[in-house]
């Protein structure tokens, strides 16, 4: 997108690759397989399918009741699949449907 300096550029890298998008052109390497296959080793690089955002829609990824004296409260993990989990967030049911009505259809 831009240059930052003589060798460091911004680039147009998509949000949830959740990466700094700025590089330093000294820092590229080209990806060279190796020469000699190790039979007991299969090693494969990702499809650009594998990054799609198909993975990262919002889900719900756990429940759980938290119970007082007076009641109990459902509440939802809700997260992206595919990142971080440290990223997920417990929220009560009805924040959920306010939140993201979409998760709760069924």
């Amino acid at each position: 997108m831009e240059k930052i300096g003589n060798d460091a550029f911004r680039l147009d890298l998509p949000s949830y690759m959740q990466i700094y998008d700025v590089v330093n052109v000294e820092n590229l390497r080209l990806y060279e397989p190796p020469l000699i296959e190790d039979q007991g080793e299969n090693i494969q690089i990702p499809s650009i399918e594998y990054f799609s955002p198909k993975f990262l829609d919002d889900t719900i990824l756990d429940r759980r009741t938290r119970t007082s004296k007076r009641e109990s409260i459902d509440y939802l993990r809700v997260g992206l699949k595919a990142t971080n989990p440290l990223k997920d967030k417990w929220i009560e049911v009805g924040k959920v449907r306010q939140l993201y009505p979409h998760l709760l259809d069924n």
